[in-house]
């Protein structure tokens, strides 16, 4: 998939924010965003055949309850373009998850995505400046899970290193695993 249009609701917040950062890394890195009101949506997937997620519409994008729990579009996505092997990543899901579902009392870092979901906005004048200030943290979380893995995994090589310097350059050239 390359250079798709996908087009969601305007005022973005965490999953709107969350699902452009895993489309742009993980599905289509050439991928444009728009940002329409509610009932704009279905008449510009008509006209244009763009890729409708978290409309809160019931797109095959959007949330959705499994068992009775509640998930996310972040999910869909993931399920959809088959990401859920990658570790990293499933953590997180797992933050995001919390932060949009309302259950942020599960995971104390869905308060941050919350933080800057309902700040970062403020600080711009459309969805894009908010997704240019907001994707600077998905890329620390998920760098920062993938750390906590790698800190995991070769805990005994890590262990053997005598400075902060060397373990950041053996975390570094770890980071490709993912």
């Amino acid at each position: 998939m390359n250079n798709l249009i996908w087009v969601t609701r305007q005022f973005v917040h965490v999953d709107r924010v969350a699902c452009p950062w895993l489309i742009k890394n993980f599905i289509d890195k050439e991928a444009q965003f728009i940002f329409l009101p509610k009932e704009d949506i279905n008449d510009f997937v008509t006209k244009t055949s763009a890729i409708p997620y978290d409309t809160g519409t019931g797109v095959e994008l959007d949330h959705y309850e499994k068992s009775g729990e509640k998930y996310c579009t972040f999910d869909a996505l993931i399920e959809k373009y088959q990401l859920g092997n990658n570790s990293a990543l499933k953590k997180l899901r797992e933050v995001v998850r919390a932060a949009d579902t309302d259950k942020m009392d599960t995971n104390p870092l869905a308060w941050a995505l919350e933080a800057m979901a309902s700040s970062a906005p403020l600080l711009g004048n459309s969805d894009h400046d908010a997704l240019e200030r907001e994707f600077p943290l998905y890329d620390v979380l998920y760098t920062y899970f993938k750390r906590e893995i790698i800190l995991e995994k070769y805990k005994p090589e890590i262990s053997l290193l005598k400075t902060r310097g060397e373990r950041q350059d053996f975390i570094k050239n770890k980071l490709t695993e993912f």
